[in-house]
């Protein structure tokens, strides 16, 4: 359709010319040759407009998926195994104040934004 459409710009183009080329002198139809100029243009025009109006964004790609690891998809009928973990247990030697607990709670992370982590939680 593009193609197609650049061909016949252009030999509306070549016609237009062929139109425009001169002849014999005659001094008393000077508005003739302007109006036909004219009319050429906004033809010309309203054919590149409609053109450009109806071709599609240039080049729009969707967001890039935030960071972090994603699993690819499973071939169909395969057993898809459940993802990791996303926080290891808390290690063997942190110490616990008495009476506290560990608890997964929304933390501010700087530069990320809130996260679920594990924190100990003390009443």
């Amino acid at each position: 359709m593009h193609k197609s459409l650049i061909a016949l710009v252009g030999a509306a183009g070549i016609g237009f010319a062929a139109l425009a080329a001169p002849g014999t002198a005659n001094a008393q139809c000077f508005g003739c040759a302007v109006g036909a100029g004219v009319l050429g243009g906004l033809f010309a025009g309203a054919v590149v407009g409609s053109a450009i109006a109806n071709s599609p964004p240039p080049g729009y790609y969707p967001p890039p998926p935030p960071p972090g690891y994603y699993y690819p998809p499973p071939p169909p009928g395969a057993y898809y195994p459940p993802p990791p973990g996303a926080y290891p247990p808390p290690p063997a030697y942190a110490q616990l104040a008495p009476g506290c607990h560990w608890g997964h709670r929304r933390v501010w992370v700087e530069g990320v934004g809130y996260q679920w982590r594990t924190v100990q939680v003390c009443p």
